[in-house]
């Protein structure tokens, strides 16, 4: 699996629209509610790649309360109402817990670029955001996480694979920052 943590202004326009509607909500507090985040109002190629995990404690207890039905394609199986950090490879899910605990501590969106080995045994490469929301305005009760494989984003990757690290294996693998 490949992996880089990038900047909002190096993802596609789509995933730039979703993190101007999430700012707009947020209306200069922490993190809009899941009540205020309407997912109609994403741009509409990118809801079947969207996912929103329900943040339990401790974060491994966490579920995926929505998985787009093009997500069930590319992974091999509807992980609806199961934990994030069981899909596989393994090192994928332990990455997932990684990046899901950054955005928790770090309370702010936060994007990637991943190229990993699919269901079927071939090569994805996506640019996606993950995106908090608030129910207390204090803690994360979710994560909205969107996924784009548009041409734009697959030619932004390859724009900047020169940015493109090897994540260390499963053991050693350290959050990127």
């Amino acid at each position: 699996m490949r992996i880089v943590k990038v900047g909002i202004d190096d993802l596609s326009s789509g995933l730039k629209t979703v993190h101007t509607y999430w700012d707009g909500l947020r209306n200069g507090r922490l993190a809009p509610s899941w009540g205020e985040f309407d997912l109609v109002m994403l741009p509409p190629h990118l809801l079947p790649t969207t996912m929103v995990v329900d943040v339990r404690a401790p974060l491994e207890n966490s579920i995926f309360r929505y998985w787009g039905s093009k997500l069930t394609e590319i992974h091999g199986t509807d992980m609806t109402s199961r934990h994030p950090y069981d899909l596989t490879p393994p090192e994928f899910g332990r990455q997932l817990l990684a990046d899901h605990r950054m955005v928790i501590e770090a309370r702010k969106p936060m994007a990637w670029h991943y190229s990993f080995l699919a269901a079927g045994g071939y090569m994805h490469s996506h640019g996606l955001i993950r995106l908090p929301l608030s129910s207390d305005n204090e803690t994360i009760s979710h994560i909205v996480v969107v996924v784009d494989y548009s041409r734009e984003a697959l030619d932004l990757i390859r724009l900047g694979r020169e940015k493109i690290r090897e994540v260390p294996g499963p053991d050693t693998a350290q959050p990127l920052h």
